[in-house]
């Protein structure tokens, strides 16, 4: 029995060696990897995630007659809102990976293609709220702008 308690002993300084030796590769790679920092150093709860020292908040408001949440982006060093109402979650993400690298020009961009979404999203929206309309013209706004809606989307997974 004491043999294999020294065994075990042996076998668990060799896996908390190994584990000390990953978890500093990782860190050091992450210091040049922004994707590994964030998934390093993210905080998820029920309202927000947190990584390095931004923070994604999520709101709910409402939005061509429903609820929608929202995304908001805050600088926690500074404690400073950088953007409110982003569409989509992707987005946020996107430009928390722009602020972390300063590429000043692809915030501006996602937000361009943010609010393409959302005008988008408001449209569909409206289209399929709308009883007034002829239906079949109903339905071609509605694929029309559920088009624009995924190229909008489409546009700001790209730059993740």
């Amino acid at each position: 029995m004491k043999d294999l308690l020294k065994e075990l002993d042996k076998l668990s300084y060799a896996i908390d060696k190994q584990l000390r030796e990953t978890v500093d590769d990782l860190a050091k790679k992450a210091l040049k990897d922004v994707e590994l920092a964030i998934a390093m150093t993210q905080t998820v709860t029920e309202n927000s995630l947190e990584v390095q020292n931004y923070r994604i908040d999520i709101v709910e408001h409402e939005f061509a007659g429903r609820k929608k949440k929202f995304y908001n982006i805050i600088d926690t060093e500074i404690n400073e809102t950088l953007q409110t109402e982003l569409g989509l979650f992707e987005t946020a993400l996107a430009m928390v990976k722009a602020y972390m690298l300063g590429k000043s020009n692809t915030i501006q961009e996602l937000e361009n293609h943010d609010m393409e979404y959302c005008n988008a999203l408001y449209e569909v929206y409206m289209h399929k709220n709308n009883k007034y309309l002829i239906e079949d013209i109903s339905l071609a706004k509605i694929d029309n702008a559920t088009r624009k809606l995924q190229e909008a989307k489409q546009k700001i997974i790209r730059k993740l």
